[in-house]
């Protein structure tokens, strides 16, 4: 038996494709969740972090998050309780606030695994190209949804 730090990553077969954590939390802000929530999920994969399942766990929590706070902010306008355009935004703002609080938690968690996997001499990949396209594909990927509350969940906001 050979010796084996705990939280030491094991990458597999999609190694070479390692970001930075910060590359999906910055996706989060420029593109939205439809990037950077199965970009946060590749990357744990791809590092073979021993925080993987925390880090998909995460991820699953930001998006039934997200969705429930959809929801809920839609019985609130159905319900009344919201009426003005003001308030609207206002929980449109917090469901944003929600997804980019998640989006740093899932970043955080996985930085711990990324800084050893790149002390020791793992190979990271630069992200510039994926951000770029996600930023331009951004609005074709809101263009195929017409219900806002859909856009509120895949982009975060209006």
């Amino acid at each position: 038996m050979s010796y084996v730090i705990p939280d030491e990553p094991r990458p597999g077969a999609l190694g070479h494709l390692v970001v930075r954590p910060s590359a999906p939390l910055l996706a989060s802000m420029l593109a939205g969740a439809w990037l950077a929530w199965p970009w946060f999920v590749l990357n744990a994969i791809a590092l073979g972090s021993p925080t993987r399942r925390k880090e998909v766990g995460l991820v699953a929590l930001a998006a039934a998050g997200t969705v429930a706070l959809v929801v809920l902010t839609w019985l609130l306008i159905k319900l009344g309780v919201i009426d003005s355009r003001t308030t609207a935004s206002l929980a449109v703002l917090a469901i944003s606030t929600w997804k980019l609080a998640m989006a740093y938690w899932v970043c955080i968690v996985q930085s711990r695994t990324f800084h050893v996997y790149e002390y020791y001499g793992g190979a990271v990949r630069s992200a510039g190209a994926v951000l770029a396209a996600g930023f331009w594909l951004r609005p074709v990927v809101l263009g195929l949804l017409d219900d806002p509350f859909l856009i509120i969940i895949v982009a975060g906001g209006l």
